[in-house]
């Protein structure tokens, strides 16, 4: 606003003193055709009065031409200090009209140089606000990048610790004869357990700690290039799969024994000794068959037993190293978040 009222101030005194010129010029040049009409005006009178003085007789004029002679060079004379006293004036007045003009025009250019230093005071008022500007972020970026550089000092010291607990926890594992399996799955995996094939143990993603022991155990079992991982869900199927057999085969017993039973009393009566003491060889060598795959499967479902109950001891120890680990990963991921 201070900007446009001054080019508006600026353009309305341009247009008074261009005003002003001009008339000064049109005064001018009106005096200077009244000053060339009063000078062929006076010559007119001075050549009719010398006309009508040559009409005189020539007697009148040799009586009269000291005097007239004397009049003349008087009243050229007067007229001589009349004409040049006009110069004088209209000498002044030029000047006068000269002077007035080149006043207009150092007002003019007073007039330009007063618009431009207000543009170059607005300009230095906005480069300061500009300057201010810069030197406030300046600042606040200097106090952000002391605490980034206390951030990534505390960064470095918590990642220096994290390295001297993964060193010792792995100084632990070999020292214990263990050995850290990472688990490939990123899913959770559920383990039946030896007492209740109903009940599951929910385990999260992460590494393990398995004994030496139960990982060659492991590998006799299940021989393969297969991970891990992939083995002890096998162990875990195979137990389950170990179990249905074991049920099937009680129940088949129990029905047998149960027939064998019903038959045993309807035919009592009728065959005779020799009847009954076929059915009764049959029916114990088909006991003692069951009976020795029964103990089979209770032999191989015990060593099975207890491999998973190595598994599941390795497992519990695992699931606290496992939870220790990542809440350390937890802190380490919130500071890295926080930075």
């Amino acid at each position: 606003m201070s900007r446009r009222r001054a080019v508006s101030k600026h353009a309305a005194e341009e247009r008074v003193l261009d005003k002003i010129t001009r008339e000064a010029e049109e005064r001018m040049y009106k005096k200077r055709q009244a000053r060339e009409e009063a000078r062929q005006i006076r010559q007119e009178q001075l050549d009719k009065i010398r006309a009508n003085e040559n009409d005189y007789g020539k007697a009148d004029e040799n009586a009269q031409n000291d005097s007239s002679g004397r009049r003349r060079s008087h009243d050229e004379n007067k007229e001589r200090e009349f004409e040049a006293l006009q110069d004088k004036v209209f000498e002044l007045e030029d000047k006068f009209q000269q002077a007035m003009l080149l006043y207009s025009q150092l007002d003019n250019e007073k007039s330009a140089l007063l618009y431009e230093i207000d543009l170059l005071k607005d300009d230095l008022e906005e480069k300061d606000q500009i300057l201010a500007l810069h030197q406030r972020e300046t600042r606040d970026l200097t106090s952000e990048v002391k605490l980034l550089k206390q951030t990534i000092a505390g960064l470095q010291a918590n990642n220096q610790t994290l390295k001297t607990e993964i060193a010792q926890r792995d100084q632990l594992i070999h020292d214990h004869g263990l050995v850290l399996v990472e688990q490939e799955s990123e899913e959770n995996s559920r383990i039946s357990s030896a007492e209740s094939s109903e009940s599951a143990i929910n385990v999260k993603s992460g590494p393990f700690l398995f004994a030496q022991q139960t990982v060659s155990l492991v590998e006799k079992a299940i021989p393969g290039s297969s991970s891990l991982d992939e083995k002890v869900k096998k162990l875990v199927d195979m137990n389950k799969k170990l179990r249905q057999q074991v049920e099937e085969t009680e129940q088949t017993l129990y029905a047998r024994r149960s027939r064998m039973n019903d038959h045993h009393s309807g035919i009592s009566g009728s065959n005779g000794s020799s009847a009954n003491d076929e059915l009764q060889r049959d029916a114990a060598k088909q006991l003692a068959e069951m009976k020795l795959k029964l103990q089979e499967a209770e032999r191989e479902n015990t060593n099975q037993q207890g491999t998973l109950r190595d598994k599941e001891m390795s497992l519990d120890e695992a699931k606290e190293t496992n939870k220790h680990l990542q809440s350390r990963l937890e802190k380490l991921r919130s500071s890295r978040r926080g930075v």
